[in-house]
C-alpha cells in the first residue's frame, strides 16, 4: 500500500470518518448509559499509538509512539500527557475495558481534569475533535521514507501472522456476497468509494 492511499483509505477514510460517524450519530445524554466514552477514547488513543509509529518510521512503544503524534500534529500537546494517557485511560480500557480514571463527553478543555467525583477525567468529545482536526497535519508531516519502513514492518507481520494460521484461515466456510464492502481495518464500515478530501496534500504522491 503506497502512501496516498494510506492517508486516504486508512487514515482519512476509516479513522476519521468512523469516528466522525459515532462521534455525531451517537450524541451524549446526560445520566445516560450508551454514549460511547469509552469507544471513542479507546480508539483515538489507539489511531495515535498507531499513526505515531509511522510518523517515527518504527513501532516503538505507547508512550513513545503517541508522545510522538500529539507533539508532532497537536495545537494543544500540554493537555495531553502521553503517560497518563497510556497508565490511566488506554491500558484500562484495552485490558480491562474500565479506565483508571472516568470518561466523560462534554466537550471543553482542558482535555483531562479534576471531576467532581473522579480524581482524573478525560473527555472523549474533546479529545476526538483535536485528534480529528490533527490528521491534517499528519498527512503532511509524514516522511516518504519512514512511511515506507513502518509500513514494511506491519506488513511483514501480517505475513507472518498469517501464515502461522494458515491452517484455519484456508478452512474457513465463505459467505457469497456478504463481505463485498469488507476492509481489513474497518469492516462493512470502511468507506466504499473514492474519497473526496481537501485536507490532504495534493503534493503528496
Amino acid at each position: 500500500m503506497d502512501k496516498t492511499r494510506f492517508v486516504n483509505e486508512v487514515v482519512l477514510g476509516w479513522m476519521k470518518n468512523d469516528l466522525t460517524r459515532m462521534r455525531d450519530s451517537i450524541r451524549p445524554v446526560s445520566s445516560e448509559v450508551g454514549n460511547i466514552n469509552f469507544p471513542l477514547a479507546l480508539c483515538v488513543l489507539s489511531y495515535m499509538e498507531y499513526l505515531g509509529g509511522f510518523l517515527l518510521g518504527k513501532d516503538i512503544d505507547y508512550v513513545t509512539n503517541v508522545n510522538e503524534y500529539i507533539n508532532t500534529c497537536f495545537s494543544n500537546a500540554e493537555e495531553y500527557p502521553p503517560q497518563i494517557l497510556g497508565d490511566l485511560i488506554r491500558h484500562g480500557l484495552a485490558h480491562d475495558y474500565f479506565p483508571r480514571g472516568a470518561i466523560s463527553r462534554n466537550g471543553k478543555h482542558p482535555a483531562i481534569y479534576k471531576g467532581r467525583m473522579y480524581e482524573l477525567v478525560l473527555d472523549a468529545e474533546t479529545l476526538v475533535n483535536d485528534f480529528i482536526d490533527s490528521l491534517s497535519i499528519f498527512v503532511n508531516k509524514l516522511d516518504n521514507q519512514k512511511y515506507e519502513t513502518r509500513m514494511k514492518i506491519a506488513m511483514d507481520r501480517i505475513e507472518e501472522l498469517k501464515l502461522k494460521h494458515k491452517y484455519y484461515i484456508d478452512g474457513l466456510p465463505s459467505q457469497p456476497d456478504d463481505n463485498d464492502q469488507a476492509t481489513p481495518s474497518s469492516g462493512p464500515s470502511g468507506y466504499p468509494g473514492p474519497i473526496n478530501t481537501t485536507t490532504l496534500d495534493p503534493s503528496i504522491k
